[in-house]
């Protein structure tokens, strides 16, 4: 398969210099609609492409040109893949803090907050802070906006990313890819260490319908010379990954070979150790559930340990690996909201992540029955998703609530009832009406699993009052 290696001659003539017109955001809210006008492709209902000769990373190159490019001094690592690259991220970006290095974490899409997306040291962008970016951007933005080569919200947050991480001082950037790999906003930065989570098929319409298409596409973030970590995958996307890397000739360490994940029951029924071509550390044990985790923070310690040594660093102390992987939060992902009966939420979005949740709630949860509360994108492969939930659901509420993919509940009925005709499902027009059907519906015993989109699990914790939990590491 061949690789891409640069954009398309731009047809277009840059903008010239930047507009300033006198005036500022003088409110958050302010700032805060004026971004609303940019393009959000993370609204966009299935079928919405970028127009294809614009389909590369001009748009955000123009914009941080005109900011001073501040992304060019930054080293870190850059994380792509289908399932687990935000707890990948969160892992490394643990380890990082504990062995002493200021950290930027950079993560979509967000639960509650936009401001979420952005972290240094484990504290949230404050509104204060975007206030001020968006006003260094607004002379920039204002040029561009009409233009062939105006910036979407996706590239916008990721330009005040850089310019926030760089007046921070962050000397390990961990950047999460938005979408794909190859033309996300995120693959402007060079990093020390790029990883590979689990691929799978989600996407299709953006970044094609085979294993192999979507591979190439999360294997564009590979650069020249650049170790990359991967996590096993399927042969399809294995062979993908490997021609990319011999291509650029980057080292490649793979979770199963190079890198070995294995019970430490010595240490505990819960403990593991992970040994990589750097080091052993063994007794770790995890607070967020679910077995597939010790495969993410594996390559976290992979990818950090690599980082370390790269940027001439001391390397990974194994009693600090311990402490930090011990203490981390990841909210959204089989996060226990509460009990009698469980109340779980995940943003699992696609066959892969949905058949990673039941495998890991029915491993570490016990309970009665299983109540899923269940909410999805138009662009994704939800029939797919309520085949695997429907054998383990005893009962089900659909939601709906005000965002432009969410798929129409009675459509998802209608998918359902296909699949199982004897489901007993309600249908509700609000997270708040589906979770008051849900307990209504529900005992002490059993289990209420909100699942199918992360939009959902940020609305959910909206009425939860969990706007205020961030990772703790």
């Amino acid at each position: 398969m061949s690789f891409p290696t640069a954009p398309p001659k731009n047809p277009f003539r840059a903008p010239g210099p930047d507009a300033d017109d006198g005036e500022r955001f003088r409110t958050y809210e302010e700032a805060e609609q004026y971004l609303a006008e940019f393009t959000d492709y993370e609204r966009m209902v299935k079928g919405t492409h970028y127009p294809e000769d614009l389909f590369d990373l001009r748009r955000i190159e123009e914009l941080l040109k005109r900011v001073g490019d501040p992304h060019r001094k930054l080293r870190g690592l850059h994380i792509a893949g289908t399932k687990g690259k935000g707890s990948t991220a969160i892992f490394s970006d643990a380890l990082l803090r504990a062995h002493g290095l200021v950290s930027g974490l950079y993560t979509s899409p967000h639960l509650v907050n936009k401001e979420e997306r952005i972290q240094v040291q484990g504290e949230p962008l404050r509104k204060e802070e975007f206030l001020a970016w968006m006003n260094v951007l607004r002379p920039s933005l204002l040029t561009l906006k009409e233009s062939a080569l105006a910036p979407t919200f996706f590239d916008i947050m990721t330009t005040t990313c850089f310019l926030h991480f760089q007046a921070r001082g962050v000397e390990a950037a961990v950047l999460e890819v938005g979408l794909g790999g190859r033309l996300d906003s995120t693959n402007v930065f060079k990093p020390d260490v790029c990883l590979i989570t689990r691929l799978g098929m989600d996407h299709m319409e953006k970044l094609g319908n085979t294993l192999a298409l979507i591979a190439a596409e999360k294997a564009g973030i590979i650069k020249k010379n650049i170790p990359v970590v991967s996590l096993p995958q399927e042969p399809e996307a294995e062979a993908v990954l490997r021609d990319r890397c011999a291509q650029m000739e980057a080292p490649l360490y793979r979770l199963g070979e190079d890198i070995r994940v294995e019970e430490d029951r010595n240490a505990g029924a819960r403990a593991f150790r992970v040994e990589t071509p750097g080091g052993i550390y063994p007794g770790l044990e995890l607070t967020v559930l679910g077995r597939h985790q010790r495969l993410n923070a594996a390559a976290a310690i992979a990818g950090v340990e690599i980082f370390l040594g790269r940027t001439g660093r001391k390397p990974l102390e194994p009693d600090r690996v311990r402490q930090a992987l011990r203490h981390v939060r990841i909210p959204g992902r089989i996060d226990v909201l509460g009990t009698s009966p469980f109340l779980v939420v995940d943003g699992a979005h696609n066959p892969l992540s949905i058949e990673t949740l039941i495998r890991a709630v029915r491993e570490e949860l016990r309970f009665k029955d299983l109540h899923v509360v269940f909410a999805c994108s138009k662009d994704k492969q939800i029939r797919e998703m309520l085949a695997l939930l429907a054998p383990q659901a005893r009962r089900w509420t659909l939601a709906w609530f005000d965002f432009p993919r969410i798929e129409d509940p009675e459509t998802v009925r209608r998918w359902l009832e296909e699949i199982d005709p004897a489901a007993a499902c309600a249908v509700t027009r609000s997270p708040k009406a589906a979770l008051e059907d849900a307990f209504a519906r529900s005992g002490p015993e059993d289990c209420i699993l909100c699942c199918g989109s992360f939009y959902l699990v940020g609305e959910i914790f909206k009425r939860f009052d969990a706007s205020k939990k961030v990772v703790q590491a």
